[in-house]
């Protein structure tokens, strides 16, 4: 081709036909640009593939880290309602003896222990690094990207960090307190039984634990709400079938099986909140607290016994934990003050 160029330049020049030579150079020119943005295209074309992959394959890597974050929230909040349900019995002094001193770790030891959770975050740095690469498609997932690793991971850390250093208040208390030798050799004195069966101080502490794990429960809810709304995004994005489902269990089943649906009265509570009869129903797989005066409130499935819900007006957290017994009760706290029992009328 370059051969065939050169021999049509020479022939036009040695023709003297100085205007064909003319039109002859500038379409050759011609050629040469087009051959030049064709070229910049094609590389540009190939830029774009590569950038794309890369920015699948980062959020993808996203996605795993997501699925960690959720899984660990999970196990967080699996500790929080066990501490929670025990706190509870404890600062309304529904432990006997027995059950207080037998094993620590289900009584006033909690107070001594932290929830810990701690997100991942690899792939967003890394989809960070590239994001000069990143296609503008992409624009509103980096937005909301920036969100739950900004704020919404930061409450997190810092929930954690104040938990932390109650719990290492609470054991500084504890371990200036003589008797508390005797009951790191495994026997509890009658002074340590004391303190934390009738003394205020240790209420007191309980309390603040009980703030703590509340506040450490909203930003990991929060947060994990967040990840997997995320993690769906992304998935509808790139088009692929890789969904997490809401984080607690359908209670599609159990609320049949178990008979728990249906009208109860008020056994036992300390708070007017509550009223005198409530009805428990079920819709969309959810179970709801109707109550006259006050409105629904809606609880998912979380164990065998237990529904669990956060009210969001207030971010006040309440749970309904069923009894084993034959009779169909069960108790409701909300937040740290307020507790009722109902038991459920006869069919």
């Amino acid at each position: 081709m370059i051969k065939l160029f050169r021999n049509t330049r020479r022939k036009l020049l040695s023709e003297n036909k100085f205007s064909k030579y003319l039109a002859y150079a500038i379409g050759e020119i011609f050629l040469v640009v087009v051959g030049i943005l064709i070229a910049l295209w094609i590389n540009s074309k190939n830029q774009e593939r590569i950038n794309e992959a890369k920015a699948v394959n980062l959020l993808k890597e996203i996605q795993k880290d997501l699925k960690k974050d959720v899984k660990g929230a999970n196990e967080a909040i699996n500790t929080f309602v066990t501490y929670d349900s025990i706190a509870k019995l404890l600062l309304w002094d529904k432990l006997t003896t027995d059950e207080m001193f037998t094993d620590e770790t289900k009584s006033y030891g909690i107070v001594y222990r932290p929830i810990s959770f701690k997100s991942s975050e690899n792939g967003y740095v890394n989809f960070k690094r590239n994001l000069n690469n990143i296609p503008t498609k992409y624009n509103s997932i980096s937005n909301k990207l920036k969100d739950l690793y900004g704020l919404l991971r930061v409450g997190v850390e810092t929930e954690s960090e104040v938990l932390t250093s109650t719990v290492l208040e609470n054991l500084d208390k504890v371990n200036s307190l003589d008797w508390n030798v005797a009951s790191e050799k495994g026997f509890m004195p009658e002074e340590g039984k004391n303190y934390y069966m009738r003394e205020l101080e240790f209420k007191k502490q309980l309390l603040r634990y009980m703030q703590c794990i509340e506040n450490f429960f909203v930003t990991t809810e929060s947060y994990k709400l967040k990840a997997i709304d995320m993690h769906n995004k992304i998935s509808k994005i790139l088009n692929t079938n890789d969904y997490i489902t809401y984080q607690f269990k359908s209670s599609r089943n159990s609320l049949h099986e178990k008979n728990i649906l249906g009208k109860y009265i008020l056994k036992e509570t300390v708070e007017p909140l509550f009223a005198k009869t409530i009805e428990l129903r079920k819709v969309d797989n959810k179970l709801q607290f109707l109550v006259e005066g006050y409105g629904i409130f809606e609880f998912y499935k979380y164990d065998k016994n237990t529904f669990l819900g956060m009210m969001q007006h207030n971010k006040m957290i309440s749970n309904i934990r069923f009894n084993k017994s034959k009779n169909i009760e069960f108790h409701i706290s909300a937040g740290k003050r307020a507790y009722a029992y109902y038991t459920k009328v006869s069919d």
